[in-house]
């Protein structure tokens, strides 16, 4: 296989595992019985799309044994040369990365749209030890809820909330830092 041909087929490759995993996001959740599927259904279509290539293709001559089987064009040996300095550079940092310091923890937010004029408004904790948080959702241009939650390392609080005409806002004090959603 041609050096230009082998990295098109790489990046494509990558490409449709990055589209299935989108698509699979969207449909099933990324579990590995739904990447399983999903190997098993693109090594079948690849394979039966193969065979059907290869039925179709007419029989050419054999070429010529050539000697310079191995010559590569300027732009092709500069594209591999690129190609394998961003794959140095990734595992650089990925190996790099992973001795840096991480934030302590995180806080989520959401105030998701339920059916008519209800919504559902939640706040999750993943800071390590427990946690003062305060939260104030807003309708209007004023405030309709003030709460103050104590919530551990993976605890969720939730409830559901009316919504207002004007839709509904909702701000989350963290300790170190200020969360907004709007609905």
């Amino acid at each position: 296989m041609r050096p230009d041909r082998a990295m098109w087929a790489t990046g494509l490759a990558l490409a449709c595992a990055v589209l299935a995993g989108l698509v699979l996001n969207l449909l099933t959740g990324l579990t590995r019985l739904s990447w399983g599927i999903a190997l098993a259904i693109g090594v079948t279509a690849a394979g039966a799309g193969l065979l059907v290539a290869r039925r179709r293709a007419r029989p050419e001559p054999a070429p010529p044994v050539r000697t310079d089987w191995f010559r590569v064009s300027p732009v092709t040996g500069g594209l591999l040369a690129l190609a394998a300095v961003l794959a140095g550079g990734a595992v650089w940092l990925g190996a790099a990365s992973a001795s840096w310091p991480r934030a302590p923890g995180f806080a989520q937010l959401w105030l998701v749209p339920g059916h008519g004029t209800s919504a559902t408004l939640g706040v999750r904790d993943s800071y390590p030890g427990r946690h003062t948080f305060q939260l104030v959702l807003s309708g209007g241009g004023k405030a309709v809820g003030r709460w103050t939650l104590t919530l551990a390392d993976g605890q969720t609080w939730q409830r559901t909330v009316t919504t207002a005409a004007g839709g509904l806002s909702a701000t989350l004090t963290t300790p170190d830092q200020e969360l907004k959603v709007t609905s």
